[in-house]
């Protein structure tokens, strides 16, 4: 992440630490105790941070974030994009924690607090580690207080352990550190979509007017009808608030046989999603279906282009033009707009990902005429 996008971390701080100057010194439990910085460093330099790592039980790596390419990503995710939202918080409370109370000294009692050396097999805590340039001294996470704020830490090096007056937001999950957006297209948005099956099969619906609300299912056999509205409407929804559960480069994944989601929005932007559905590997993080099946996409945006609008563009290039491709490639958006602009930003994160993604967004995007159909006649919830 750039450094201009850090700056806010340390007007933060310098504002929380004026504040904390002119306040006068307040205690835990009125004991005397006088709040101290947790991590009085990382205010001068949370700005400069390139590197951290989150260490469970047994010394387990969760995660080992890297900062590089104007982002954060996740080492052991090949390196894909860590979730910058989540990490600006969890540097914003660290550089301003405080410590309110002091607690034990005693290793017995650890565990108790969740500060116990997390190479122990049942460690509760998550270690914080900071890059060896830094000079930062590691910190393990516990437990959050009961029937109180704060969480429980406690420097790796030092005996004395403390309450601290921020939770903390840290996933003991590799998985929650991703950026977990993939895209977010509003059925609003949707005027068309198409399924393909890898054995020709095609699921075609449209609005055929801008006043039209509901999607209009195409080549309905004689005999049938849908089987109601929203059962049409809903697969308009696909590519809605959808999340990855894991990534990996789109090479790792066999392709052959795969069915193709697209739409198309009012805008003009065209999205087109393949999917492949694989054995779960043993021995793997728990993503498969009750059958032991992972469902994985990859995805592709363009403009739509009309039927006029492709045949002039295969036609032979005039001297001294250039013919213009449907698909935007990843890369520098500004100055697009548009559709375009969108192409060029969705492609710019997703280009040569896949993507597992949860059973029941695979199964909208995977439909067939026969899961929308029923027989004419038949009673309809439309």
């Amino acid at each position: 992440m750039s450094r201009k996008h850090f700056s806010w971390l340390l007007a933060t701080t310098l504002v929380v630490a004026l504040a904390v100057l002119l306040m006068p010194a307040r205690t835990g439990k009125d004991t005397g105790f006088e709040r101290t910085p947790l991590l009085p460093e990382l205010q001068q330099q949370v700005n400069e941070l390139d590197w951290l790592r989150f260490v469970g039980a047994g010394d387990a790596v969760i995660a080992t974030l890297q900062r590089a390419d104007d982002h954060w990503r996740v080492e052991e995710a090949h390196g894909y994009r860590a979730d910058w939202g989540r990490l600006r918080a969890l540097l914003a409370d660290l550089a301003q924690a405080q410590v309110i109370e002091a607690k034990t000294a005693n290793p017995e009692f650890y565990a108790r607090l969740g500060v116990e050396e997390v190479a122990a097999p049942e460690a509760s805590g998550v270690r914080v580690e900071f890059g060896e340039s830094s000079g930062l001294p590691a910190l393990i996470v516990g437990k959050a207080a009961e029937g109180r704020d704060g969480r429980y830490a406690r420097l790796q090096d030092e005996a004395q352990s403390v309450l601290i007056d921020r939770g903390l937001d840290l996933p003991a999950a590799r998985e929650d550190w991703l950026d977990k957006t993939i895209v977010d297209i509003a059925d609003t948005e949707v005027v068309e979509f198409e399924i393909r099956h890898a054995d020709g099969e095609r699921v075609l619906a449209r609005k055929l007017s801008a006043d039209d609300e509901n999607f209009q299912l195409q080549d309905v056999p004689e005999g049938r009808q849908i089987q109601s509205v929203w059962t049409v409407d809903s697969l308009a929804n696909s590519l809605s608030s959808l999340n990855l559960e894991a990534v990996s480069p789109e090479g790792e994944i066999d392709w052959s046989g795969a069915a193709r989601f697209g739409l198309v929005t009012a805008d003009g932007l065209r999205l087109d999603v393949d999917l492949a559905t694989h054995a779960a590997p043993e021995g793997g993080d728990e993503g498969g279906d009750e059958g032991g099946a992972e469902h994985w996409i990859r995805v592709q945006a363009g403009v739509y282009k009309t039927a006029v609008e492709s045949a002039v563009e295969s036609a032979p290039p005039a001297d001294g033009e250039s013919a213009e491709e449907g698909n935007v490639e990843g890369g520098n958006v500004e100055g697009m707009d548009g559709a375009a602009g969108r192409a060029a930003e969705i492609n710019t994160r997703v280009s040569g990902w896949a993507y597992r993604i949860p059973k029941y967004k695979f199964d909208s995007m995977s439909k067939r005429m026969g899961d929308l159909l029923q027989e004419e006649g038949s009673n309809s919830g439309a």
